[in-house]
C-alpha cells in the first residue's frame, strides 16, 4: 500500500472529516498532545453536541490505518468572525490526566514500604482507569516514600522515575509508559544544513542551567541530612558554578546514580534545536519518533561536525497545503544518566 499520510480523526468513536489542519506532538517525557481546527456550524445540532465544553470526549487519532494516538478532547474554544466560524481543539493523551489531579481525598494518607516503581504506579493510577506499562525494569524496591496531598500523580511519579533512570510518556493506545531512553544505536537519518530534506535548523541554549558540579543530599532514617555524593562536569573544569539538592525519597547506596542521572539531564537541558522538515517520515518509509536517534551537520546552529542526537519529541502537522515535522533534538545520554563524550560545537 502507498504512504499517503491519511489522518483519521475520531470524536466519541466517530470519524469527524471537517477539520482544517491538525496538529500532534509526540513526546519522550511527556504526554502526547493533539491539537485541531475544525468548521463549526453552531445552530446544527450534531456539531453542538460533539463539541459540548467539559466533556471530555474520546478522541483518537490513525496515520495511514495505524493508531498514533488516544486521548480526551480536553479544550474546545470557538472562534467567530464576520468570515468564518471554526472550533479550536486540544487533547490530550489519557495519562496525562495524570498531570492535573491529585489522587483522591479517600486513598489518605498514602505511604509506601518496600514497593517497587510498578507497583506504586499501578496503585495510582487505578482510581483514573488508567493502564501502566513497563518497557524497562522497574529497579529496586524504595525503602519508604510518601505522597502529599497537594502533590500531583505525575509529578510524584516522575520524581520516582528518576531516581531508576526511567522515563515516563504514554503509548498510543494510551497507556502509562515508564521506559528507558537509547543511548546508542542506528540512526534513523542524517541531516545536514542546506540539504534536503532538512529546511531550517534553530538551537537553544540554557547556560544559567549549566553547572560544574552537581551535589545531592539523601536523608537519614530520622529524617536529618546524611550521605552526600557529588559529580563534577567534565566539561568546565575552571569555572566555579556548583548545585547542590536535596535528593528526598533516595537510600545513600542509590544516591550516585540519581546524582549521575542529575547529571546527565543538565547535558540534556544545556542545548536543544529543532529541525523542520517536510516530510513525516525519515528514508525507510518509518515516521518520525521520540526516542530514536538521528545525525545532525549543521555549522550555522554551532554543530560543525556531524553529532548523532536524539530525538526528543516529534511534531506533525498536516492541511491542505503541506504536511510538515519539527523534531526536537537533545544530546543522546540526556535521559539514560549518560554524560556526552562531544558537544556539537567541539
Amino acid at each position: 500500500m502507498p504512504i499517503t499520510d491519511d489522518v483519521v480523526l475520531k470524536i466519541d468513536g466517530q470519524r469527524w472529516s471537517y477539520w482544517e489542519q491538525v496538529e500532534l506532538t509526540l513526546s519522550l517525557d511527556s504526554f502526547d498532545l493533539c491539537a485541531f481546527t475544525s468548521v463549526f456550524e453552531p445552530d446544527d445540532q450534531d456539531f453542538r453536541n460533539t463539541f459540548k465544553p467539559f466533556t471530555f470526549k474520546p478522541l483518537t487519532v490513525e496515520v495511514d490505518n495505524d493508531l498514533l494516538f488516544s486521548g480526551q478532547l480536553v479544550g474546545v474554544e470557538p472562534k467567530t468572525t464576520p468570515s468564518s466560524k471554526t472550533v479550536e481543539c486540544q487533547g490530550y493523551a489519557l495519562p496525562a490526566v495524570l498531570s492535573d489531579v491529585n489522587a483522591p481525598e479517600s486513598a489518605f494518607p498514602i505511604e509506601f514500604n518496600g514497593m517497587t516503581l510498578q507497583q506504586i504506579a499501578d496503585q495510582l493510577a487505578a482510581p483514573f482507569g488508567v493502564q501502566v506499562e513497563f518497557d524497562a525494569p522497574a529497579g529496586a524496591a524504595f525503602r519508604r516514600v510518601k505522597m502529599e496531598r497537594t502533590d500531583k500523580v505525575f509529578d510524584f511519579l516522575t520524581k520516582l522515575a528518576k531516581q531508576r533512570s526511567l522515563v515516563i510518556s504514554n503509548t498510543a493506545a494510551g497507556r502509562l509508559r515508564f521506559f528507558q531512553s537509547v543511548g546508542a544505536g542506528v540512526p534513523v537519518v542524517s541531516l545536514r544544513e542546506g540539504e534536503q530534506p532538512c529546511q531550517s535548523i534553530a538551537a537553544t541554549f540554557s547556560p544559567q542551567a549549566y553547572f560544574s558540579e552537581i551535589t545531592g543530599f539523601a536523608k537519614t532514617k530520622a529524617g536529618r541530612r546524611g550521605s552526600r555524593y557529588t559529580v563534577q562536569n567534565p566539561r568546565l573544569p575552571s569555572v566555579v558554578r556548583p548545585l547542590s539538592y536535596n535528593a528526598d525519597d533516595v537510600r545513600a547506596p542509590d544516591l550516585p546514580t540519581a546524582v549521575q542521572a542529575r547529571m546527565a539531564r543538565m547535558f540534556g537541558n544545556m542545548v536543544a534545536y529543532v529541525v523542520e522538515l517536510p516530510t513525516w517520515r525519515d528514508p525507510a518509509g518509518g515516521l518520525f519518533a521520540p526516542n530514536t536517534l538521528l545525525t545532525l551537520e549543521a555549522p550555522g546552529a554551532m554543530v560543525y561536525n556531524k553529532t548523532t542526537m536524539l530525538i526528543r519529541d516529534v511534531v506533525l502537522r498536516q492541511n491542505k497545503e503541506a504536511t510538515t515535522a519539527s523534531l526536537g533534538l537533545v544530546l543522546p545520554g540526556a535521559f539514560s544518566g549518560q554524560l556526552p563524550e562531544v558537544l556539537p560545537w567541539d
